[in-house]
C-alpha cells in the first residue's frame, strides 16, 4: 500500500530557492579577484579580537569585511564559511537555501509544490471549473482557497479546503541529499518585458548539470476501502497522482509554447524554450518542470486557462496583479503577465530562465 519512487533532478538552467534573506557586501559577504567570500561574522569578530583587543570599539562602527584585507581572503580561513565563483552585479545577492553545512539541497516541499500545481492546471479543465463556480476569497491571500477545496478536497463537515483531506497528503517527497557548495554561482537577473530589462539583483543559484536525489512515496492506504471508516474517505482523484508524469510532460509542452511566444526569435530564451519544446514532446518517462525564484505567475498558478474565463478581467481588476514596482500602473488584463525574470549576459542581453529541472520518475 505504499509505492515508493525515486527522483533523480538534473538542474538544466540556473536553480534558485530561497531563504528570504538579502546579503549585505561587507556585513555577509566581500568580493575579491571575481570570487565571493561569504563570512562568518562570529568568527571573524573572534579572530579581529585576538589580533588586537583595541578593534573592539571600531568593529562597532564599521562592517567587518573592511577590517580584512586581499591576503586574509583565504577559503580556509575560518572565518570564511565558503567561496562563490561571481560577483553580485550590486552590494547584495539573495540567498540560496542549504544545509547546516552550508550545502545546497532541493527541498521536497519545492518540487511537491510544483507538482501541486500541474494537478491544479490539469484539474481545471478536467472538472470543467469556472470563476463564476468558486467563491473568491476578499484578499490575495485567501483568494484561491475555495478553487483548491474544489480541486485536492474539502472537510465533508465545514465544506471548505482541509489538509487532512488535502489530495496532496498522499504523495510525500523527501528533501534531496545535499551537494557540495561548489554547485553554486551568483548569478545576474533581470525583470524583462518585451521591450528591455529592469535593474538587476544578484542570487545564489545551482549550476546547470548539477544532479541531485529525492525519494518519494505514495500512500496507497488513503484511496482504499480501509480509508472509508473515516468522513471524506478515500481520497477520490487517485488516478491525478499516478498520472504525475505525464500531466507534467503536457503542462511543459504548453508552458514553452507560451514562452516561445513572449520571446523574440534569435534571442537565448528563444532558443533555450524551443529545445525545451521538442524535449517535452519527445519525453516519454521523464518530465520537465521549473522550480523555485523566477518561475513566476504561469508556473505558480493554473496560468493561462484563467485568462480565457469569461470572468477573468473582473477577478484581475479585483487583486494586486500586475502593478508596475516603481509607477503602480496595471498591465491590461490581456497582457498580463508582461514580464519574466532572467539571467542576463555580461553584456545586459537576456540568457536563460530560471529553475527549469529534469526528473526521472522511477518506482522502486
Amino acid at each position: 500500500m505504499i509505492r515508493r519512487i525515486e527522483l533523480a533532478v538534473k538542474v538544466l538552467t540556473p536553480l534558485h530557492i530561497g531563504t528570504g534573506t538579502v546579503l549585505t557586501e561587507g556585513f555577509d559577504y566581500v568580493c575579491h579577484n571575481g570570487n565571493t567570500y561569504r563570512l562568518d561574522l562570529d568568527a571573524l569578530a573572534e579572530e579581529l579580537y585576538t589580533r588586537d583587543p583595541k578593534l573592539t570599539e571600531t568593529l562597532l562602527r564599521t562592517p567587518p569585511g573592511q577590517l580584512l584585507k586581499p591576503e586574509d581572503l583565504c577559503p580556509d580561513a575560518p572565518y570564511v564559511r565558503y567561496v562563490l565563483s561571481g560577483e553580485p552585479s550590486g552590494r547584495e545577492f539573495r540567498e540560496a537555501i542549504k544545509d547546516p553545512h552550508d550545502r545546497p539541497y532541493i527541498p521536497g516541499s519545492s518540487l511537491k509544490g510544483a507538482l501541486r500545481t500541474v494537478i491544479a492546471w490539469h484539474a481545471w479543465k478536467e472538472l470543467g471549473l469556472s470563476l463564476s463556480r468558486i467563491r473568491l476569497g476578499s484578499k490575495p491571500k485567501n483568494a484561491a482557497e475555495d478553487l483548491e477545496a474544489e480541486i485536492f478536497g474539502r472537510d465533508p463537515e465545514k465544506r471548505r479546503k482541509s489538509p487532512h483531506h488535502d489530495l496532496m497528503r498522499a504523495l510525500r517527497i523527501s528533501d534531496s541529499k545535499p551537494a557540495n557548495i561548489s554547485v553554486l554561482k551568483i548569478y545576474p537577473v533581470k525583470v524583462w518585458t518585451r521591450r528591455n530589462g529592469g535593474a538587476p539583483i544578484s542570487v545564489e543559484a545551482i549550476k546547470p548539470g548539477t544532479e541531485f536525489v529525492l525519494e518519494a512515496v505514495v500512500d496507497e492506504h488513503l484511496f482504499s476501502e480501509w480509508a472509508s471508516k473515516a468522513k471524506g474517505f478515500p481520497m477520490p482523484h487517485r488516478e491525478w497522482i499516478h498520472r504525475l508524469p505525464e500531466l507534467a510532460r503536457k503542462r511543459a509542452e504548453v508552458r514553452a509554447q507560451l514562452e516561445l511566444a513572449f520571446w523574440p526569435s534569435g534571442t537565448e530564451p528563444h532558443n533555450f524554450y524551443t529545445k525545451l519544446f521538442e524535449s517535452a514532446r519527445k519525453a516519454v518517462k521523464g518530465f520537465l518542470i521549473q522550480l523555485g525564484f523566477g518561475t513566476g505567475w504561469e508556473g505558480t498558478t493554473i496560468g493561462a486557462p484563467l485568462k480565457s474565463d469569461p470572468m477573468w478581467p473582473k477577478v484581475y481588476t479585483k487583486y494586486p496583479m500586475g502593478l508596475e514596482p516603481r509607477t503602480k500602473r496595471k498591465t491590461p488584463a490581456k497582457e498580463f503577465p508582461r514580464s519574466r525574470r532572467v539571467t542576463v549576459k555580461p553584456d545586459g542581453s537576456p540568457d536563460l530562465p530560471l529553475g527549469w529541472v529534469w526528473i526521472s520518475w522511477e518506482e522502486v
